[in-house]
């Protein structure tokens, strides 16, 4: 595997203000978790976005936000989401108690769920 696979490029980032407004404002799918919330909305790229809002306030730690970071990057981008779309991931308090085996498999589960929610109401 080349490092041009694994590498997590602007393109599948929500980098302006504007982006996440829209999704916050008319998102069309949630996947919720007493750890986490996702929110989705289709977009018309060609590639699914992601975003990332991970505060102080609920993950206290630098240590801890990173890794939760690392974890959702990583499972986003081996996740299958079948159409494109943006993505916002919210963490709540609490995330940062469990076990990075355990919320890697949370995460793999809620990004099937919306894939499957997405596919419906499409």
């Amino acid at each position: 595997m080349t490092r041009e696979n694994v590498k997590f490029g602007k393109n599948q980032r929500l980098l302006q203000s504007s982006d996440f407004k829209n999704v916050f404002d008319s998102n069309s799918c949630k996947v919720s978790h007493s750890y986490y919330l996702i929110l989705a909305k289709p977009n018309r790229l060609v590639s699914s976005r992601l975003g990332l809002v991970i505060g102080k306030k609920n993950i206290n730690k630098a240590v801890s936000r990173n890794t939760i970071k690392r974890l959702v990057r990583e499972t986003f981008r081996v996740s299958n989401i079948s159409c494109s779309v943006d993505i916002i991931f919210l963490a709540r308090k609490g995330a940062d108690k469990v076990s990075s085996r355990e919320l890697t498999l949370l995460l793999q589960q809620s990004w099937c769920r919306l894939s499957r929610r997405l596919e419906q109401s499409s």
